[in-house]
């Protein structure tokens, strides 16, 4: 069997009319699947598995319980990135930051470049972190009522591959959900081009396998080709060099004299409470609530 079990996740490679399909379910439910360290170690050991497993096509990733993902974990105090354990308040300097944060861009472009098919499902709450994630897959579908965005920006920074939403957004609306931290629902998203469909939540599982098998029609070597024939175009165009850009500027916020004190907050006063404090100005309005003339 080529996926153990894991602590963090559940990987399901499944059977029938549907095999070829393997299944990764971010399984922290509890904490709506918050990107822990853990989580992450366990997501990008079955990534690696999947694309050597003689038996997978296409790889799905989803959410248990009530969201895909919120976004990285802010209440553990180890580092979400790879090779970096240990106190990230106490540890931090510019060169240390640096070198986490391109290590951690460099294990989301792993996914990015699988030799194989990737499709994110999304549903609930589907923000900051968990945008970077679901955004190296090739494809998303939706649940229409699904909101994304980074409301994380307002106060702890970029994201630090911007979840290529320049390329899938075009670069007014990335501008727009990065300098307002508004969230968009799941239609929006596909109208913009950040998902390719938003179905009813009823629907979600039911539209991602029906996908799933018309992909699986073409060759997989075939579509590996496809897949990366269109990746290539972005490398051209700079992703690479942009997405570690990106990750360098999310380090520079750490280091801005006078900015919000986030994570001190959720250390003093809990996170429940400095989420309260982060959003209270937001709460209520949009970008576009502005009066209008009578």
């Amino acid at each position: 069997m080529p996926y153990p079990e894991y602590e963090n996740i559940i990987v399901e490679p499944l059977t029938g009319d549907d095999q070829g399909v393997v299944r990764l379910t971010l399984n922290r439910p509890q904490a709506l699947n918050a990107l822990s360290a853990g989580l992450l170690d366990d997501l990008f050991d079955a990534v690696d598995r999947f694309d050597d497993d003689p038996r997978g096509y296409v790889l799905i990733i989803r959410g248990a319980g009530r969201a895909f993902s919120p976004g990285y974990d802010l209440v553990g105090r180890r580092t979400v990135e790879p090779g970096a354990p240990g106190d990230m308040l106490a540890e931090q300097s510019v060169g240390r930051s640096r070198r986490i944060m391109l290590d951690s861009v460099d294990r989301y472009l792993r996914l990015f470049n699988l030799r194989k098919p990737t499709i994110a499902q999304v549903h609930g709450h589907c923000i900051s972190g968990g945008t970077e994630l679901a955004s190296m897959c090739d494809f998303l579908i939706c649940a229409e009522d699904a909101k994304f965005g980074h409301i994380a920006g307002r106060h702890m920074g970029t994201l630090r591959t911007l979840s290529l939403l320049p390329w899938t957004v075009g670069y007014k609306r990335a501008k727009e959900l990065f300098m307002t931290g508004e969230l968009i629902d799941g239609k929006t998203a596909a109208e913009w081009g950040f998902a390719n469909r938003a179905v009813p939540l009823e629907d979600l599982e039911t539209a991602t396998l029906h996908f799933a098998r018309k992909i699986m029609r073409v060759p997989l070597e075939v579509n590996s080709l496809h897949k990366h024939a269109v990746n290539r175009w972005m490398e051209i165009q700079g992703l690479h060099p942009a997405v570690h850009s990106a990750a360098e500027f999310d380090v520079y916020t750490a280091f801005i004299d006078g900015r919000p004190g986030f994570r001190e907050r959720v250390e003093k006063d809990g996170l429940r409470e400095a989420l309260k404090w982060r959003d209270a100005q937001w709460q209520g309005t949009s970008p576009w609530d502005h009066p209008t003339s009578s």
